[in-house]
């Protein structure tokens, strides 16, 4: 087997593995899956690390952007490295972004107890995505970064990466108390996600870094949010005659 042949079966491999941690988690009966506690309600603060790493990724991610100094050249050193190492070209990164927000909407379908009720779990899943859409779009519209493989100006930051990051993260936020391997396998297929993008030259390490900290971030936001979105909006409900 040639060694192009042999990095594509590992990457299938690893695919394989993600959504089989999944489903290894998704395939027990729901009522003898381990809670640690029933949530009810939407936690009112969440906790600070998951506001640091996204911040982290972001920043990171940031200062490998050609407007710093060195920078410009550390970023294609790590695409050259990829493109010579790497010899594969594949779809998968197109439908496995939507890999994470899959498995937690079939969760929620299937009646798995998470942290909040199944109407606000909805509106927060559209929350998140809905800013994390906004702030990807507007950026790829005002920065015009050029891609790795020249084809746009639409590369900064990875769109399929911020969407991955954003359905592993709630996938985390709602289901890390039933079982620790389904955020392991959002985290593991949202991973990928980002490195296929890179595999398949659409995206610098630098867009891949910042769409990851714009999908945890986009959650976080989202869960910060939607308690005083739906106290505002409540308050306002007409009285029924």
């Amino acid at each position: 087997m040639s060694r192009p042949q042999h990095r594509a079966s590992l990457l299938y491999f690893w695919l394989l593995i993600s959504w089989l941690t999944l489903g290894t988690a998704i395939g027990q009966p729901l009522n003898g899956m381990p809670f640690r506690a029933q949530w009810d309600s939407i936690p009112a603060q969440p906790i600070t690390f998951r506001w640091v790493a996204p911040t982290a990724l972001i920043s990171i991610g940031l200062a490998l952007s050609p407007d710093y100094p060195n920078s410009h050249f550390d970023r294609f050193y790590i695409r050259s490295e990829i493109q010579d190492k790497i010899h594969i070209r594949t779809k998968v990164d197109d439908y496995l972004q939507y890999g994470p927000a899959a498995a937690w909407a079939g969760l929620s379908l299937a009646g798995l107890k998470g942290r909040s009720q199944p109407l606000d779990r909805a509106f927060i899943g559209l929350l998140a995505y809905g800013i994390s859409t906004g702030v990807v779009l507007g950026l790829k519209h005002t920065t015009n970064e050029l891609r790795p493989d020249g084809s746009n100006y639409l590369s900064f930051p990875s769109g399929h990466t911020a969407n991955a990051f954003t359905g592993a993260a709630l996938l985390d936020r709602e289901f890390s108390g039933v079982s620790a391997w389904i955020p392991i396998g959002g985290y593991a297929m949202a991973t990928t996600t980002g490195a296929l993008r890179m595999i398949n030259d659409k995206h610098w390490v630098s867009d891949v870094l910042v769409g990851a900290g714009i999908g945890l971030l986009s959650t976080e936001v989202a869960y910060h949010v939607y308690p005083w979105l739906k106290r505002k909006f409540s308050r306002h409900k007409p009285a029924l005659p």
